[in-house]
């Protein structure tokens, strides 16, 4: 009607517009909702590959850290190994050194008690010899004259006459 606020449809139009839009608005709802839920799990995927990159990223730098404080570990111990070989080195070496200066003392106690034993001897035998050098008799030359242990032919016709 024209100049009247009222409007006169075709009512065949509307209900067929209406059942077209029965018909096209649940799909395109269920359309939505499918990619609604799409995109929920698209985004629960991305949050889950975020968080074990993170904590792949957490377990390595735990890992790198864990292996600077192996290897500061592992050097620590070898330096204080060394320190302790070269200690232990130390101490062999002096008492090596004492063991040797003992048996040096002792090698020069026995030697000095030796030479003593000697020299006593030497004393013994010149003490028990200066009598005896007196009354040795001594030839022309200033020799000892020693009697011939093998009597000779004279002394044979000595003893000879005397019998």
């Amino acid at each position: 009607m024209p100049f009247s606020p009222s409007l006169m449809v075709n009512s065949e139009e509307c209900l067929r517009l209406i059942d077209q839009m029965r018909i096209s608005i649940p799909s395109a709802i269920k359309e939505s909702e499918r990619m609604i839920t799409e995109r929920d799990r698209i985004l629960s995927d991305a949050q889950a590959r975020a968080e074990q990159i993170v904590a792949h990223a957490e377990q390595q730098a735990i890992q790198i850290v864990s292996e600077d404080a192996i290897t500061e570990r592992a050097r620590e111990e070898a330096e204080r190994i060394i320190a302790h070989g070269h200690a232990e080195a130390i101490r062999l070496v002096d008492e090596a050194e004492v063991y040797a200066l003992d048996v040096l003392y002792r090698l020069r106690d026995k030697l000095n008690n030796s030479l003593h034993q000697a020299e006593n001897g030497i004393q013994a035998i010149e003490a028990s010899q200066a009598p005896q050098e007196q009354s040795l008799p001594e030839d022309e030359d200033g020799e000892l004259a020693f009697a011939s242990a093998i009597p000779s032919d004279e002394d044979d016709e000595e003893l000879q006459e005397e019998i």
